[in-house]
């Protein structure tokens, strides 16, 4: 397969291999999940415990090399890692909410894809949209952490045709389009950043997650709940194994508004 430079972010559908010097049972070849996080096995894991999760979507092969370095030393005395990306997912951007066809959309190499060609491309508004507020999550290629533009009003760039303000899209973009009747999700626990998140139609646990910086290094993740309002005073409580999700050996698990999430912390 395809060597991919050293500079190259890292993102979702990337394979990469991980191999520390003389340790060929900490081999690692793996394809990045849709969350972006390298599940790590240390030496010393409890047997049937999940292994520590590691950001790696938006990162470059040295800082993800550093990172693990520092992970691997706690229990190797200066670990020699090294990080080889085999293959790479094709470049793409997601737009999900109030659109006509929210999905993955790939994004050419050869010329400029703005906001607005984004959206025609999924289809347009939706009736319901809030064009006036639509949101963009980029990846900061640099720390590999997940960020927010702005609000973009993009109901005011069509009606002045204000190209400087239609922002153009970078991999790994993900688009929001928010309905004035959605009531938000919520995430809380060991995730990066916890709080409350917009809803918007084909909105995932593990994508909420990637929404939320990912997960924390001692995230249970084995056993996240769902707590789903229902008809009566209690809420359904769904658990859901991300390790069999991240696996595909089961669905991800679509979310619906008001939906509470909760991200434990595994005993150490």
């Amino acid at each position: 397969m395809e060597s991919v430079p050293r500079d190259y972010p890292l993102g979702p559908g990337d394979e990469i291999e991980v191999r520390v010097q003389g340790h060929p049972e900490l081999t690692i070849i793996r394809k990045l999940p849709a969350d972006g996080t390298l599940p790590v096995f240390l030496q010393n894991r409890v047997a049937g415990e999940a292994p520590v999760t590691v950001m790696a979507a938006g990162k470059r092969i040295p800082t993800l090399e550093e990172e693990l370095r520092l992970l691997y030393g706690r229990e190797i005395t200066s670990p020699y890692v090294t990080v080889r990306a085999v293959s790479y997912a094709p470049k793409s951007f997601y737009v999900a909410g109030a659109v006509g066809k929210p999905g993955n959309y790939p994004l050419p190499d050869d010329h400029r894809i703005s906001l607005v060609q984004a959206l025609t491309m999924a289809g347009w508004f939706a009736p319901e949209a809030a064009d006036e507020r639509v949101r963009l999550m980029r990846v900061d290629a640099a720390g590999g952490k997940r960020f927010f533009l702005p609000p973009i009003d993009v109901r005011r760039i069509v009606a002045e045709a204000d190209v400087r303000s239609d922002v153009a899209l970078e991999p790994g973009d993900t688009i929001t389009v928010d309905s004035r009747e959605n009531r938000p999700v919520y995430i809380f626990g060991h995730v990066a950043s916890p709080g409350e998140y917009p809803w918007a139609t084909g909105l995932t646990l593990s994508r909420l997650i990637t929404l939320a910086g990912g997960l924390k290094e001692f995230a249970k993740t084995t056993d996240i709940r769902v707590l789903r309002p229902g008809p009566g005073a209690e809420p359904q409580v769904l658990r859901i194994d991300l390790e069999a999700v991240f696996d595909q050996e089961s669905a991800d698990l679509p979310l619906a508004p008001g939906d509470v999430v909760r991200v434990d912390e595994r005993f150490i």
